[in-house]
């Protein structure tokens, strides 16, 4: 029972006590002296009153004083009841509860405060001074704070977020509230009472959450791929990444509260519809390959997806492309090169064929002119001939070069000879003079002769075509003395400096860039493989390209290639003394499955002077070789070919002949000139090797390079 309604009630009883009391008095009083004269009777009377008032009063405060007894206990009852739901409240509740009474200084924390940190209640008193030790030192001043302000009345309540250690050393996140229940005279409190409820969860939940947020914005920021997110609704921008930016060309300022199609980026409205009717059905669609354009109106091919997301509570579409417009390049490049990987297999069975027929015409021209006078009225058109017999075997040699690549196969040759014979082949009939200025004392390349004429005739076929009208190519030679570290990369040593100058068009400086990329061209009917080509070809050689040009003043093909350091008369000099101490006789092997082969082959090294055996197969080879050795006359050389269908190839037959004669002078012979055998035959085990189709002219040199000497 509240004590002032306890005051209340006394007071009420003793108020009433006194006012029946004097009732009493006043009105017995008055009846007995109006009524009763005698002083001994009014004195019993007096005595009977009193007893009587006794008596009744008695009744009255009992019956007062029980009442009041009873309400009190109603009161305490109610107390007790109200206690027991407040005790049950606090043992239910999650949260701490702390009562402050900041008069007395006095702190009391409820059980589920204590256990929050680790401690029984019991212990928690023992052990913990006060409560502020658990805090955190890095949040202690600003929760103390918020604290006084609330003491010293200038905040009513206050709520504030911190950590505190438990009793094992962890640390938790607490949501402290608090608020004053009574102030004094100054306003300041005297009395707070809070909540204390455990965060960590949550707080560890926010931290993901802003950590997958984090992720996000990182991974939306930095992807190398497009990322927008859009408005279902209408379709308008609402966030773009650098990714966006970087593929078309577009700022945020642009597209952001536009839509695509106020930008017309889609460059088939069909696609568009294609992706949402996708959204719309499955909320989300994979792969779209579709072209776009750029803010420069330049079009790419991009791969997209996307799906519908809501973002506060409004549905949007992410979606994501990625830039696919090289790799679509390069997988039509990759087709291109599949396409050549065939060409290449159908050009080998074809040149090797036409190369041993071309070895047939050649080896019979050659042959025949030996025994003509150069007067003779059938030398010029067997010249012809040779020449254009020469020209068939270039092209099947480029063809090969150009679909399989290879090493070059090397000898020794005249610049001034290569240069003059691609500009009569290449400008024979056309508007373009060709003019080459190449010194005598020019030196000397050791190249493979059919690939460097086809990096000559096509810079030359380039030159050609930028003058449609007509003009000058200009080609000028001389010796040069590449030093080390010099700006071509190239190692130091004896080189020749070619020079194409035409008076052309001109390149770009743009295309200037790309002009040795593999199918860059800037020719509707073109492929561009041509300068890749020679690009490739010079690199092989050890050599090294440069392009100079300016639109409407022409280009400037300049080549270095490594050179012998000597002019080419020299090395005819010496071959010509070589070949005059040629050891004449002996016998030689010719192994080939074709007839005509064996035949021309033989009647050259005949008229030569040696004698000659002939075979097919290279098991057949073996064993004439073996023969021979056994019968104490060894052959001088074998000419072997390299391929036989269904048979014995001269690799595999010089290594059974290697393998009982180690000495054996073997000489690798094949139509697939590009093959890695023929440019390095010593690692098979050959002492030489000889490319189809041959002439009289090259069997000199073999045998001259080869055979021992007078």
């Amino acid at each position: 029972m509240p004590q002032m309604n306890k005051n209340q009630e006394i007071a009420k009883i003793v108020s009433i006590y006194a006012l029946i009391g004097c009732a009493w008095i006043y009105f017995s009083d008055t009846v007995v002296s109006r009524f009763v004269y005698d002083p001994a009777l009014v004195t019993k009377i007096e005595i009977g009153k009193g007893a009587l008032f006794i008596v009744c009063t008695s009744f009255l405060l009992y019956f007062l004083i029980t009442r009041l007894s009873a309400r009190i206990n109603e009161s305490i009852s109610a107390l007790s009841d109200s206690e027991e739901r407040f005790r049950l409240a606090m043992d239910a509740t999650s949260d701490g509860i702390w009562d402050w009474n900041i008069e007395t200084d006095e702190v009391y924390f409820s059980p589920k405060y204590t256990q929050m940190l680790g401690y029984e209640p019991q212990e928690f008193k023992e052990r913990v001074e006060a409560w502020s030790d658990l805090i955190f030192a890095a949040d202690k001043d600003r929760v103390l704070a918020v604290n006084q302000e609330c003491v010293e009345g200038i905040t009513e309540c206050f709520e504030v977020e911190y950590r505190m250690h438990t009793r094992d050393g962890q640390t938790r996140w607490i949501l402290g509230r608090g608020r004053a229940v009574s102030h004094d005279g100054n306003g300041r409190a005297r009395r707070i009472v809070g909540t204390h409820i455990d965060i960590t969860d949550r707080k560890k939940a926010e931290d993901a959450l802003r950590e997958s947020n984090d992720t996000f914005r990182l991974t939306f920021d930095f992807s190398p791929d497009s990322v927008n997110i859009n408005r279902l609704v209408d379709g308008l921008y609402v966030d773009i990444n650098e990714g966006f930016t970087r593929t078309t060309g577009y700022t945020r300022e642009d597209v952001l509260g536009r839509s695509s199609l106020d930008l017309n980026i889609w460059h088939n409205p069909a696609d568009r519809r294609l992706l949402t009717d996708g959204l719309l059905q499955k909320g989300f669609y994979e792969n779209l390959e579709s072209q776009f354009k750029k803010k420069n109106g330049e079009l790419i091919t991009g791969l997209m997806s996307a799906r519908i997301i809501t973002l506060k509570g409004v549905k949007h579409i992410i979606s994501i492309t990625r830039d696919i417009t090289e790799h679509k390049t390069h997988e039509k490049e990759r087709l291109k090169l599949e396409k050549l990987e065939s060409l290449g297999i159908l050009a080998g069975g074809i040149a090797h064929d036409f190369n041993n027929i071309l070895t047939g015409i050649m080896g019979n021209i050659s042959f025949a002119k030996v025994f003509l006078d150069t007067a003779h009225k059938s030398y010029k058109p067997l010249d012809e001939a040779e020449r254009a017999a020469v020209r068939a075997e270039e092209l099947a040699h480029q063809l090969l070069t150009f679909a399989r690549g290879g090493k070059p196969i090397k000898k020794m040759v005249s610049p001034r000879h290569l240069v003059n014979e691609a500009l009569s082949f290449v400008l024979h009939g056309s508007n373009v003079k060709g003019i080459a200025e190449i010194p005598d004392n020019i030196h000397a390349l050791e190249v493979d002769a059919g690939q460097i004429s086809q990096v000559f005739q096509n810079i030359i076929i380039n030159a050609a075509q930028a003058m449609p009208g007509g003009g000058i190519l200009a080609v000028t030679a001389a010796n040069e003395e590449i030093a080390e570290n010099n700006t071509f990369a190239l190692p130091p040593g004896p080189y020749i400096r070619l020079s194409f100058t035409d008076q052309g068009s001109g390149i770009s400086e743009e295309n200037l860039k790309k002009i040795f990329d593999p199918y860059f061209t800037t020719k509707s009917a073109g492929i561009g493989l041509g300068l890749s080509s020679v690009h490739s070809i010079i690199s092989r050689h050890g050599g090294h390209i440069s392009v100079e040009s300016t639109p409407g003043r022409g280009t400037i093909f300049t080549l270095r290639l490594p050179s012998t350091g000597a002019s080419y008369t020299a090395h005819q000099t010496e071959n010509a003394v070589q070949e005059s101490c040629l050891l004449r006789g002996g016998s030689v092997l010719v192994m080939d499955d074709d007839q005509m082969i064996r035949d021309v082959a033989s009647s050259m090294l005949v008229h030569l002077g040696y004698s000659v055996t002939t075979c097919a197969s290279g098991e057949e080879a073996v064993e004439v070789y073996r023969s021979a050795q056994e019968a104490g006359h060894p052959f001088l050389m074998g000419i072997m070919d390299l391929t036989i269908p269904g048979g014995l190839g001269g690799k595999e037959a010089a290594q059974q002949i290697l393998s009982f004669a180690p000495k054996a002078c073997l000489v690798v012979s094949s139509g697939y000139s590009n093959d890695p055998i023929i440019s390095n035959f010593k690692e098979y085990g050959f002492c030489g090797a000889i490319a189809k189709p041959y002439n009289i002219g090259q069997f000199k040199e073999i045998l001259g390079a080869l055979l021992p000497r007078k």
